[in-house]
């Protein structure tokens, strides 16, 4: 994990605030110094690891909605350019989305997420626990190696040597479900013709690759992963985030195989499907990294959805950004910016900040507290020159003495729901001119839960409450590149 963040977050600046759009969302990653000390050093690994985790985990929960979800409006607008793929073989189809990002310092990062079981192709997959043999230099060498092709004698015996070598007394096998997943997505992405994401990708010296997926996607990134550093892609260029994904392989293939690969295994401790096989079946063993997130006991009927792990991440990022402010190491969440000499200077006003704190479960008081900071970092992120004052401060002074251009009120609320778990979140906004004129005013709301997803609802609310400041504000950050 280290050598992979060493690189990707070289490559940008400390505090990701720039003009124009960046794939890196808001407040992007910590770069390294050879001045840090091991203290330092370790936390920003912490912090960079939390933070990856969450753009992972927005990027995985992307794929199961690519052409229309609201993860994928999300990252549209920090400047992702994404593309849905469907490929079918036979019983097999494989859901899966490549995207294409630049760092603040424009260097590339590519990134493939795979969609977790939604149909009862992938669950028949999944329960499928037969194994197949693992090796190979080449595509037609690992499919002849696992009996999918005429031959492979010479292949297999091969892989067997190198088993005996590394003192397995077995050769490496995996899953065969999820290795056909895998293999299906390689003979598109490598041999087809009209597909030129990894080629691109082989390219480009200074870029990186980054794979992840819940469940089955995640164990297909696995696989796909030691796969391609089998055929020759540097493995120091590659890392692979999973989320609740189960094993893909025996120990022999843990032990030739485990090493070589960034793996950071996401898992929490109401899910089992990450230790079923390795529960079940003796034959099946998880390695590389596990971060395991906390889930409270009451979500013990809904342990495996992405959505949980999605709002468990957020607040795992959060905690992170919030120890690195303590050590000093990364800057509190600035209340003021002024970047852009030639932008106006917009009075961001939180009316009634207690939003979440009244009323409601401890949950959800919680969550509310989390996606008031969630949100309203995403309104600091449009606007290069802004000032954040909070109630009860008076806005239309506060507006005189910042001299700003704009004024625009937000409220955040949570409704609660008193006969279950489900509650509303709402945003109400008001734009106005330093005249006092009332250019735009409304609000948006969104039903959520546990296992609807709280930061999922907080994307689709803010993507609605943006699209009015879009068509009153055509020079916000949002508009770049429309």
């Amino acid at each position: 994990m280290k050598r992979f963040l060493v690189f990707i977050v070289s490559l940008c600046s400390l505090f990701i605030f720039s003009l124009t759009v960046s794939a890196e969302i808001p407040r992007g990653s910590l770069p390294y110094s050879a001045e840090d000390t091991k203290k330092v050093l370790q936390q920003k690994t912490e912090y960079n690891r939390a933070y990856w985790t969450l753009f992972s985990l927005i990027a995985s929960s992307a794929a199961y909605t690519p052409e229309n979800g609201i993860e994928t409006t999300y990252l549209k607008g920090h400047g992702w350019e994404f593309a849905p793929h469907r490929i079918t073989d036979g019983k097999t189809t494989v859901h899966f989305i490549t995207a294409k990002g630049s760092m603040s310092d424009g260097k590339p990062l590519y990134v493939i997420a795979f969609r977790g079981s939604a149909d009862k192709k992938d669950w028949t997959a999944d329960f499928v626990t037969a194994q197949v043999a693992y090796g190979g230099n080449t595509l037609e060498e690992s499919e002849k190696v696992a009996g999918f092709h005429p031959g492979g004698t010479k292949e297999r015996a091969v892989v067997k040597a190198a088993a005996e070598k590394a003192d397995a007394t077995v050769p490496p096998k995996v899953h065969k479900g999820f290795n056909s997943y895998a293999d299906l997505t390689l003979r598109m992405l490598l041999t087809s013709g009209t597909y030129k994401f990894l080629e691109e990708y082989r390219r480009e010296e200074d870029a990186r690759l980054l794979l992840t997926g819940h469940s089955l996607g995640g164990a297909v990134a696995t696989i796909v992963g030691q796969r391609l550093i089998d055929f020759g892609f540097a493995p120091d260029r590659l890392q692979v985030i999973t989320f609740g994904a189960p094993a893909v392989g025996n120990m022999a293939f843990k032990q030739m195989y485990g090493d070589r690969m960034d793996l950071i295994r996401v898992t929490n401790t109401r899910d089992p499907v990450p230790l079923t096989y390795q529960a079940v079946l003796r034959n099946y063993k998880q390695f590389g990294e596990e971060v395991r997130f906390r889930i409270p006991k009451t979500f013990n009927n809904m342990n495996h959805f992405l959505n949980l792990y999605l709002d468990a991440g957020l607040k795992n990022y959060y905690a992170e950004a919030d120890d690195s402010v303590k050590q000093g190491i990364l800057q509190a969440e600035p209340d003021m910016q002024r970047k852009g000499a030639d932008r106006p200077t917009v009075l961001l006003y939180v009316d009634g900040n207690d939003a979440g704190k009244k009323g409601g479960s401890a949950d959800v008081k919680t969550a509310m507290q989390l996606l008031e900071r969630f949100m309203l970092n995403e309104y600091r992120a449009l606007f290069p020159n802004y000032v954040v004052v909070r109630s009860p401060l008076d806005p239309y002074e506060a507006m005189h003495t910042q001299e700003a251009d704009y004024l625009l009120q937000i409220k955040f609320d949570a409704v609660t729901n008193q006969y279950n778990n489900n509650w509303f979140l709402t945003v109400e906004q008001t734009l106005s001119d330093k005249n006092g004129n009332v250019l735009a005013s409304g609000s948006a709301g969104k039903r959520t839960s546990p296992l609807a997803g709280n930061i999922l609802a907080a994307m689709e609310v803010l993507s609605v409450e943006k699209e009015e400041l879009l068509k009153q504000l055509p020079w916000v950050q949002g508009n770049a590149g429309k």
